[in-house]
């Protein structure tokens, strides 16, 4: 361990011990929860510096952080060790290896508690544009979403049919650099969404290769709107097109039969960040 690792360690812990035992409580803890497919629970691993970092900044409390023997401890992860209160271990490199079953086991991670679901009812009175994400599979496409979103000023994310079972989905976390948690992001059945559409009123615009408006129309819209988005091979489903106030399309080349459903959202996103980022 490099002398950096052992002084930020003594700082946040007063310890210089490093976590090598596999019988220890922690250690079985986190061999359980880094076993893929392992259903939601009421914690979750947060890996990588970034995605840890990004979580606590959103206000994800952890029960623990880990950083490798085999890594300095880095700055920004002891700092906010320190101002949260969170518990800063250092783990044998080795122990890693096994408990993630893996070379490629992470550096640096967290044992976080896992965040309350976002409900409808968070959206009620919402200002800015939602995505509803209709069908959308591919969590590297979700996640990608998810970072466009946030940094384009959009109220919130709805995934419906998205084959995951919470949005602390290890897999969308990394996609997403850990951004899931800064803003609100909901897991809903289109019966639920309907509802949700009738009790706000908010205008649903889907997303269609041969949409009766052009995105550049989307501007004249001073209200908060709704946009579906399909997946990229099937489009938006049936439930989608029956809630349409409104189909879009975006101006685009013959020679290109279609965009990836995260470069479409960034495309929408764009368009209408001027209004999102102004509120």
């Amino acid at each position: 361990m490099g002398d950096l690792a052992l002084a930020y360690l003594a700082a946040v812990t007063d310890s210089n011990e490093v976590l090598d035992d596999r019988s220890a409580p922690a250690a079985q803890r986190i061999a359980d929860l880094a076993k893929m497919g392992a259903a939601p629970g009421k914690f979750v691993l947060i890996e990588d510096e970034e995605p840890l970092l990004n979580a606590i900044r959103a206000g994800v409390k952890f029960e623990a952080v880990y950083v490798l023997d085999s890594v300095d401890v880095p700055e920004a992860v002891a700092q906010a060790c320190r101002e949260h209160g969170f518990a800063l271990t250092i783990m044998s490199a080795q122990l890693a290896t096994s408990l993630f079953k893996s070379d490629k086991r992470p550096d640096i991670f967290g044992i976080a508690r896992m965040p309350r679901p976002v409900r409808a009812e968070r959206f009620h009175g919402q200002e800015r544009d939602l995505l509803i994400l209709d069908g959308v599979r591919i969590v590297g496409n979700i996640g990608a979403i998810v970072r466009s979103a946030l940094a384009f000023g959009a109220g919130g994310i709805i995934l419906v049919d998205s084959g995951l079972k919470s949005i602390a989905d290890r897999r969308l976390i990394r996609a997403s650099r850990g951004y899931v948690f800064s803003l609100p992001v909901a897991i809903m059945t289109w019966e639920q969404v309907s509802q949700l559409i009738d009790a706000t009123s908010l205008p649903t615009v889907v997303l269609d290769a041969h949409g009766e408006a052009d995105l550049a129309q989307l501007n004249e819209r001073p209200e908060p709107l709704a946009f579906v988005l399909g997946a990229e091979t099937v489009g938006p489903s049936k439930q989608a097109t029956q809630t349409a106030a409104l189909t879009v399309s975006i101006p685009m080349s013959s020679a290109v039969e279609s965009l990836n459903v995260s470069v479409t959202a960034g495309v929408l996103l764009h368009a209408r960040s001027a209004r999102n980022l102004a509120l």
